[in-house]
């Protein structure tokens, strides 16, 4: 079974929307970087007992607005401003009041957080647990407000370096398994790249080889800021992926944590087809649509919140939730797919059966002369293809 979270970011009523009326995904995992908290505190029970809450300590030092109300992340405790040498005398106050934030508002289980490192830190492990592990663990061990069966998570922040290197991989693999008491990790990584999707095949290979790993020392697995290379993700057993709205919480960077005056150009509204397996401009989904509709129906499943968007006479922008709404729908059905398969040979069949129909889409819109942007063409297929096929044969 693969289960689905919603990664909330900038505008988490639409995750919750989504959750509660659309019935789409599991359950939320929270983000105090967008959203205070009180506002946290008060949502629905049901959706609390459900969902998780990242502390976000990735940045220590942020200055955002909304940690402000969080009294245990480490640039709000720490009464001058987060530093790294200080923050030691204070780590277990930091962890016991956000264990109890945790425990009291019936999230599903407790999130140790960790700081997030940009280059291959040489102390990366001894950092973290100085600062997070042993003083969360401490914490939980003396509380006396959580069940037995409250799960405890471990973060494990990656970059695409640390995963391709063979010995930093072994050495955070040995580290994060030695813990008895870790029930699961939700690990995701900062892929730098010019396009929004990954296109290194042996990256998802080395990325999904760590996750089993993990999943063979019975550690549970929630996969954080994916985009659509979930799907590919999905060809492991028992594991949780993410969904998300905006960029930001379908790729991982520390620039949302960072405060700055800075005004971005918000990009142009996509939408998603499950038969490319791809995001691609709103406005180049209408042409195909108008112009080969054949290829259409088989490149696009309509929802009510896509139908509205497509015969909109004003184009939507990148910020109008029926996108998203589409997305979530439609993703989680090709995911749900993947489900009703319990081997990962058979998943890893079925994955490489719809990433070849996504090229020959691809290829019949071509001969058709239909041009997509840099970012919404046919370029992840191929490596995703040789990614999935490299991981059906380690495990047959």
């Amino acid at each position: 079974m693969v289960k689905i979270y919603h990664q909330a970011g900038h505008n988490t009523v639409w995750n919750v929307k989504s959750f509660k009326e659309d019935g789409v995904g599991d359950g939320i995992i929270f983000s105090p970087v967008h959203e205070e908290c009180s506002k946290i505190e008060s949502k629905d029970l049901k959706i609390r007992t459900s969902s998780y809450f990242d502390p976000q300590f990735y940045l220590p030092s942020s200055g955002k607005n909304k940690f402000k109300s969080y009294d245990f992340f480490p640039n709000t405790i720490s009464k001058s401003g987060f530093k790294t040498v200080d923050f030691t005398s204070i780590a277990m106050d930091a962890a016991r009041a956000c264990v109890s934030f945790q425990v009291r508002n019936n999230f599903s289980g407790i999130i140790i957080p960790a700081r997030f490192f940009e280059q291959m830190e040489r102390n990366y492990i001894e950092k973290q647990d100085e600062h997070y592990v042993v003083p969360f663990l401490r914490a939980i061990e003396e509380s006396d407000e959580i069940s037995e069966n409250k799960p405890i998570w471990l973060t494990l922040p990656l970059t695409s370096h640390m995963v391709m290197s063979d010995s930093y991989r072994k050495e955070l693999l040995n580290w994060v398994t030695s813990y008895s008491q870790i029930n699961g990790v939700y690990l995701f990584c900062q892929f730098e790249r010019n396009t929004k999707q990954i296109t290194d095949s042996l990256f998802i290979i080395n990325y999904m080889e760590m996750i089993k790993i993990l999943q063979d020392a019975d550690l549970d697995i929630i996969v954080g800021y994916c985009n659509t290379e979930a799907f590919l993700y999905s060809a492991l057993p028992n594991i949780g992926i993410t969904i998300g709205t905006f960029e930001n919480t379908r790729m991982f960077s520390l620039d949302k944590f960072v405060v700055t005056d800075e005004e971005r150009r918000g990009p142009k509204a996509r939408i998603y087809l499950p038969g490319l397996l791809n995001w691609v401009e709103l406005d180049v989904a209408k042409m195909i649509r108008n112009r080969v509709p054949a290829i259409w129906d088989k490149i696009y499943k309509a929802t009510d919140y896509s139908e509205e968007a497509l015969d909109s006479p004003k184009t939507p922008t990148f910020n109008s939730p029926g996108l998203y709404y589409h997305y979530f729908k439609i993703f989680s059905k090709q995911i749900s797919q993947i489900s009703t398969f319990s081997s990962i040979r058979e998943r890893c069949d079925f994955i490489e059966k719809q990433i070849k129909v996504a090229i020959e889409n691809y290829e019949a819109l071509r001969a058709r002369r239909t041009v997509f942007d840099t970012h919404g063409g046919p370029d992840h297929l191929s490596p995703w293809l040789n990614a999935i096929n490299e991981i059906s044969i380690s495990h047959r």
